[in-house]
């Protein structure tokens, strides 16, 4: 028997808890003040090891208040491509960043919804399970490292754009990237003018670097998709700024990719089509800049403009492929001694060719089969965006040597938030919108039409001859 009357009782109990709450606050802020102290004293003795700890702490807050944040984060610090390593690892900031993320987003895919994710991986998969020959027929470091990093660069940019897509958090991605982007954009003018016009280029930030950025940001900024939800107003701005930062860049291939993206959405859906003019007009300063800057380039210096010193990299890139024409000489062989006359050659197919091999390039050409065939199979309200955009990047491969790299990242995030929107929305519509017509409404139950009149009777029935009717299917 109880000598405590309930009141009593109850009032123990939360004056109990209300006890726990508070020693629970005070051991948190306490840790923090532990933490912030630590950080303090690293800044004395060592700055650069003070920011790191301060960093770590700042990344593990996010992560306990908000992990999708972390995932988000990865675009629009794709942007960052300043080294973080030595020349031996070749790290940039947004390595770093699609790392951390994508070990964030093993735990948040649910795989028995994400049919058109695992679809898109298949091709990837393969290609790095036939690299795994390369690495063992060449286990030099970069060859490992390289392996890794397009591990990185690839399958785990599509589940970072996946988990972004899948959790409803684009439009927060898209913001940030498109506001990141017409920062640089701002930047880029402003050493333009002070080179006087002269491509704008600065550290790592070479002009298709800018670029490479540039384009993206115009072709999301001017699709704008529905399910993004970014003002108009806004993202004409944003759109407005990275234009003029495409200009400033004076990169050929970008403006090029940039027609061949907003053109393909034309193509692919009608929403676009219907943005004709506006696409147009984009369109127009892009060609004008190709065509000054070749004729420009071909005028000045013929021998040696940008042209020409591709065609002799790809010369002494297939030269020496032939020493290993199987399995190619390695990933990053070029930045072995041996081959200190060679460099990463501005091609896709030839840089595929030369590290690894024969076997390496039918393995490359197949992840992009597969995963160009999965972009096309995603609905047009969702997968127009990241189809032409990942079809843009392939195709920039053909020109430079960022098919794959830090400045890959951001359209395989886009394609993953394709993927994701595309299977958080089982039921949308797939039929392609390829110079599609409105379909007219199908006709209501009952025999009648959406008019009210009665419904018109094929004239043909496919199936068995009833009985009663002619060879031709109608009632004789």
């Amino acid at each position: 028997m109880s000598l405590i009357p309930s009141r009593g009782r109850d009032r123990v109990v939360v004056d109990g808890g209300r006890r726990e709450r508070i020693g629970a606050r005070v051991l948190a802020w306490c840790a923090v003040a532990a933490v912030a102290a630590l950080a303090g004293i690293a800044v004395g003795v060592n700055r650069t090891a003070g920011v790191a700890v301060a960093f770590v702490v700042f990344a593990f807050g996010i992560f306990v208040a908000d992990p999708i944040l972390v995932v988000v984060l990865v675009l629009p610090g794709a942007i960052l491509v300043q080294r973080v390593g030595g020349a031996s690892t070749n790290l940039s900031v947004a390595d770093l960043l699609v790392f951390l993320g994508a070990l964030v987003c093993l735990f948040h895919v649910d795989w028995r919804a994400a049919h058109h994710l695992k679809r898109f991986l298949q091709g990837i998969v393969w290609y790095q399970a036939v690299l795994i020959l390369v690495v063992v027929a060449h286990p030099f470091r970069g060859d490992v490292i390289e392996w890794f990093h397009r591990f990185s660069y690839l399958a785990g940019s599509a589940l970072v754009g996946w988990v972004i897509g899948w959790n409803g958090r684009a439009r927060q991605a898209f913001r940030l990237f498109l506001w990141g982007a017409a920062l640089l954009a701002m930047v880029a003018v402003e050493h333009s003018i002070a080179l006087h016009f002269q491509p704008a280029q600065w550290g790592d930030y070479q002009k298709n670097a800018i670029g490479a950025v540039m384009w993206v940001a115009v072709v999301i900024a001017q699709l704008n998709p529905s399910w993004a939800r970014i003002p108009k107003v806004e993202v004409r701005v944003i759109e407005g700024m990275c234009l003029v930062g495409l200009l400033a860049s004076q990169s050929r291939q970008s403006a090029i990719l940039l027609v061949l993206a907003l053109g393909a959405a034309m193509l692919l859906n009608s929403e676009v089509r219907a943005r004709s003019k506006m696409v147009i007009f984009i369109a127009l300063p892009a060609v004008v800049l190709v065509y000054y800057s070749f004729a420009l380039a071909f005028r000045n210096n013929p021998q040696f403009n940008s042209v020409a010193i591709r065609f002799g990299q790809i010369g002494a890139a297939i030269h020496v492929w032939h020493q290993s024409p199987w399995l190619g000489l390695g990933m990053r062989f070029y930045n072995l001694p041996q081959y200190i006359t060679v460099t990463a050659p501005p091609n896709s197919l030839i840089d595929n060719l030369a590290s690894t091999g024969i076997i390496g390039s039918i393995a490359f050409l197949v992840m992009v089969v597969i995963t160009m065939r999965a972009m096309g199979g995603l609905p047009r309200a969702y997968g127009t965006l990241g189809l032409v955009v990942l079809l843009s990047h392939y195709v920039d491969g053909l020109f430079d040597t960022f098919w794959i790299g830090a400045l890959s990242i951001t359209p395989f995030i886009v394609a993953g938030i394709s993927l994701g929107m595309s299977d958080r929305d089982p039921g949308a519509e797939h039929v392609p919108d390829l110079l599609k017509a409105k379909a007219a409404p199908s006709s209501p139950a009952r025999g009648r039409t959406h008019t009210g009149q009665p419904a018109r009777v094929p004239d043909y029935v496919p199936g068995p001859i009833p009985p009663g009717s002619d060879r031709a299917g109608r009632p004789a």
